[in-house]
């Protein structure tokens, strides 16, 4: 038992011996690198003192431990030698890391002096890169026994024992450089950047130190950078924005009496210094930096720089070319400042409706002139210089066009008042030249192209190009074409179907009607149109309306010989779209009254007689009461018909007599009796029926390009089906909403398919 003891106390005076040993050859090494640090020279230790520190402790460790796994945790009062070896690392770096402290800490924490933790710090990884050759056998073999590593142990200690107590006086040295550097605009101290580094290591709880033998540096490398991060985040970056944005809150509002491309030049300055200086010295902080920088300068000062006696309307009234690519470069670094540069075409479009509201007996197609007009006018102004001027800068006219079409739309009316405006165009300019036909339609197509509700505008656009169609005087087929043809591409080939086929329906009516010669035996012109059912606007048939016998006669002979032509179609007649010249002879002089069909089939009773009660004609004509007071109407206000009412609305009394006014006289031979909204009684107009079948047509379309995708893709997310949609239709802008709405509908009727397990995944059903 007394030898046992005696081996053992041998054995640990053996261990004390070799510990000891190790303890003198590192504190010479210690020596050795501390004082290369303080002068600035190469580290002078040989590889062969590296080695025999190495292999001491090797010898040790081997000699206390068994290489068996299960016993190399083993540690009791005679066998510690490992954590003793462990203690005794920690010591070296506690005991460096005490000395650099107390160096800096009598230097009084002043600036010049903050920075010599700069120096403290790449000395400090240095010794430990050092002392791990040293212990590199205890990294490998021992200190992961025991959930550590050299790297993470000196970060850890450096950490605890000297960053934390220096954090907020090295921060605040840091802050005061950045300030120094903008108010002297020259790049930091490339120290800074050191003590800025440090913030994106403290917080890794896995590092390897590196050397980088090229530039002579150690440093830290992360292995999990998102703690990191939230650390560096944390600690340094926002209390550096937060100083950002206080500084220059600060200087913004003393460059208030700047121009606007004083300003421009000002931030653009500001935004390359801080650009170079965030790249060079926290490249971890580029975006937010980016962002909040983008917020005060850009953001926050949009709407004055343009606003302002020197922003953009100055120059586009002086052509001020360079100065607008500076502003709209600017401006256009946030997407959402496109509002302040659309503000001056939406402040021109608002000044536009004002001065048609303010005209209150305007009625709506010269609110729709008076708007579209106005539109061009803008758009000829700046056409110059935003498109031709600046025709390489594409980001530019995107914003021009973004800006005219947020203008547009904005106004509800906007696509009824386009179709207005077209027709009004066309009869007016009906025979121009060849050169002004090609600059009309040029300005139509761009205005058409503003518009996100196109199917509203060819609602209307049909209307009004039907009613120019079946008008002989109006028609202008080449014309019709030409413009059509600025639309293809533009619209739906539905659409474009549609007002094809209603030109080549007025072209077939002129060949078949000179092919038959239908009006060679009768005493009257006839013509008649053909149109298509389903392409033409939906108009109300009245077939039971009694006709005078002569026009029976010849709309009998006309279906004969269509039905010939074209077997197996059958043949409705809208008598309420025709039109006819009537003969009207009165005393010693004769009048050509130009009426629609309702009217003269009206008119013609009176060769009967001279006087009938409202009652009589209906029931001489079968025509529907609304009808016939808008056909009565207009022979009223042109005297030619007189009654015995004053309000020219009021029908209430189908006793009321009507009566030729026998007296009638007029200087002009030629008179117009259509019916026409001023002159006829306001009623209610179900626009509900309409809105119903225009949502119906876009559901279909809706419904068609889902199907159409789903067929192609079989299986789609949510988020994919939505852009694709949206980016597949041009007649409409469907929102999320709606497009929502089309995929349940398609769901319930068994055409799609939720996945069981994720919901916002869809699969077609064959």
């Amino acid at each position: 038992m007394n030898n046992q003891i005696t081996g053992t106390l041998e054995i640990k005076n053996q261990y004390q011996q070799q510990f000891e040993q190790i303890q003198q050859q590192c504190q010479e090494a210690k020596n050795k690198l501390k004082k290369a640090f303080q002068e600035g020279v190469a580290i002078t230790i040989s590889f062969q003192e590296i080695m025999t520190i190495y292999n001491n402790i090797y010898h040790l460790s081997n000699q206390a431990n068994t290489r068996s796994p299960n016993n190399l945790n083993k540690h009791n009062d005679f066998n510690n030698v490992d954590l003793q070896l462990i203690i005794y690392f920690e010591d070296l770096l506690k005991e460096f890391i005490n000395e650099i402290y107390q160096q800096v800490n009598e230097l009084k924490w002043e600036k010049e002096s903050t920075l010599y933790c700069y120096k403290t710090y790449h000395d400090y990884k240095a010794y430990s890169y050092w002392l791990y050759k040293m212990f590199y056998y205890l990294d490998y073999f021992i200190m992961p026994c025991h959930g550590k590593t050299i790297f993470n142990t000196s970060l850890k200690l450096f950490k605890a024992e000297y960053f934390d107590k220096c954090n907020q006086l090295i921060l605040n040295t840091i802050l005061q450089f950045i300030q120094e550097t903008r108010k002297n605009g020259i790049l930091l101290n490339k120290k800074i950047k050191q003590l800025i580094q440090m913030y994106s290591i403290m917080g890794s709880q896995t590092v390897e130190l590196r050397y980088m033998r090229e530039s002579g540096i150690y440093d830290y490398i992360c292995k999990n950078k998102k703690d990191a991060q939230i650390f560096y985040e944390e600690q340094f970056q926002s209390h550096f924005l937060l100083e950002t944005q206080k500084y220059y809150k600060n200087e913004v509002d003393d460059k208030l009496n700047l121009t606007t491309i004083e300003f421009i030049n000002w931030a653009n300055s500001i935004f390359k210094l801080e650009m170079d200086m965030c790249l060079e010295c926290y490249p971890n902080s580029y975006q937010a930096l980016i962002q909040q920088l983008k917020m005060i300068l850009v953001s926050n000062q949009a709407a004055r720089l343009v606003d302002s006696p020197t922003g953009l309307a100055y120059m586009l009234q002086y052509d001020q070319t360079d100065q607008l690519k500076l502003l709209f470069k600017y401006i256009i670094q946030i997407e959402e400042c496109i509002i302040h540069i659309s503000k001056y075409f939406e402040q021109k479009g608002q000044s536009f409706n004002n001065s048609v509201d303010s005209q209150q007996q305007i009625d709506e197609k010269n609110e729709a002139e008076l708007y579209f007009t106005n539109i061009l006018r803008l758009m000829e102004k700046t056409q110059d210089i935003l498109q031709n001027q600046l025709e390489k800068e594409p980001e530019v006219k995107n914003l021009y066009s973004k800006s005219l079409m947020y203008l547009t739309n904005k106004h509800k009316k906007s696509p009824k008042f386009l179709a207005i405006y077209i027709d009004i165009i066309i009869r007016r300019e009906k025979g121009i030249n060849d050169i002004e036909t090609d600059k009309m339609l040029t300005q139509i197509i761009c205005l058409f192209q503003l518009l996100d509700q196109r199917d509203i505008f060819f609602q209307h656009y049909q209307k009004l190009l039907s009613k120019r169609l079946l008008n002989i005087y109006l028609q202008d087929l080449q014309l019709e074409k030409q413009i059509l043809s600025k639309f293809k591409g533009e619209t739906g080939t539905n659409i474009q179907t549609k007002l094809s086929t209603m030109i080549q329906d007025i072209e077939e009516s002129n060949r078949f009607a000179i092919d038959q010669q239908i009006s060679k035996d009768i005493q009257f012109e006839f013509n008649a149109i053909l149109m298509t059912s389903n392409c033409w606007p939906k108009f109300d048939i009245f077939e039971n309306i009694i006709k005078p016998l002569k026009i029976q006669n010849i709309l009998e002979n006309y279906e004969k010989l269509y039905e010939v032509k074209f077997k197996n179609r059958i043949v409705k007649w809208y008598y309420n779209l025709g039109q006819a010249e009537l003969i009207y002879k009165i005393q010693t002089e004769k009048y050509f009254l130009n009426v629609n069909t309702m009217q003269m089939i009206v008119f013609l009773q009176f060769n009967k007689a001279d006087s009938f009660s409202i009652k009589n004609i209906l029931d001489l004509t079968n025509i529907d009461k609304i009808v016939l007071e808008n056909s009565l109407i207009p022979f009223i206000c042109k005297k030619i018909i007189t009654r015995e009412k004053s309000k020219i609305e009021d029908f209430s009394d189908e006793n009321e007599v009507v009566k030729l006014n026998k007296d009638f006289t007029k200087r002009a031979k030629k008179i117009k009796l259509f019916p026409n909204h001023n002159m006829l009684p306001k009623r209610a107009h179900d626009e509900n029926e309409e809105n119903q079948q225009l949502n119906q047509q876009r559901e279909l379309v809706v419904d068609s390009q889902l199907i159409r995708l789903m067929k192609i893709k079989k299986t789609i997310d949510h988020h994919e089906l939505l852009q694709k949609c949206q980016s597949m239709i041009s007649i409409f802008k469907p929102d999320q909403q709606f497009i929502n709405n089309r995929i349940e509908s398609l769901i319930e009727r068994f055409y799609v398919a939720r996945d069981k397990k994720n919901f916002n995944v869809y699969h077609y059903q064959n």
